[in-house]
């Protein structure tokens, strides 16, 4: 057994508007830094010993600032959503078609969430190994679509799942697709 800790990275500053941030590589807001401080004390408390995480900074500075060994994945990056990112859903011509069908359904020049869900979790694949607790720090679709391999969920009811920035979810991984879930989306810093 392998325990397996899933981390959002913290609120951006790009995001105002619920508009798809998807790839574009935006900062983690001063809010969020303000906050990341007990959030890696919280984290670090858990006997984590390395950690896998996306190259976009909101994901990849804090997960370095760990001190850790860190392992940066460009394949843990958030869906793409091309043309549409940093759009409100509201002015974004198609979108309604788009959400109709979100798992298959690809934004122009992006890529369909069933396509994000594949690279990911076949980037982590490889690396859940050994028994030393792991911390995965990544995005909301990204760690949406981990947690629905290892559950055995479809994955239009993965993007069903609340995920908060900060938000951290723990598994107990059993092989290569099957987990025992012991909490999803605990608010860190704890009582925030």
């Amino acid at each position: 057994m392998l325990s397996v800790y899933l981390l959002r990275h913290g609120p951006t500053t790009a995001n105002p508007s619920a508009a798809p941030l998807g790839t574009t590589d935006a900062e983690i807001s001063p809010e969020g830094e303000a906050l990341w401080p007990a959030v890696k004390r919280e984290v670090l408390a858990l006997g984590v010993q390395r950690v896998l995480t996306s190259d976009l900074r909101r994901a990849r500075d804090h997960a370095l600032d760990l001190g850790l060994p860190a392992l940066v994945l460009p394949e843990l990056q958030e869906q793409s959503f091309g043309e549409w990112e940093g759009q409100p859903w509201s002015e974004i011509k198609g979108g309604e078609a788009f959400l109709a069908n979100p798992v298959h359904a690809t934004p122009p020049g992006g890529e369909s969430f069933s396509r994000c869900a594949s690279r990911a979790v076949m980037a982590i694949q490889g690396h859940l190994t050994g028994e030393a607790p792991i911390l995965v720090l990544s995005h909301g679709g990204t760690l949406r679509a981990i947690l629905a391999h290892f559950m055995g969920l479809p994955l239009d009811r993965a993007l069903d799942l609340a995920w908060q920035p900060f938000g951290l979810t723990k598994l107990e991984v059993h092989g290569s697709n099957r987990a025992v879930l012991r909490f999803h989306n605990k608010a860190l810093p704890a009582g925030s």
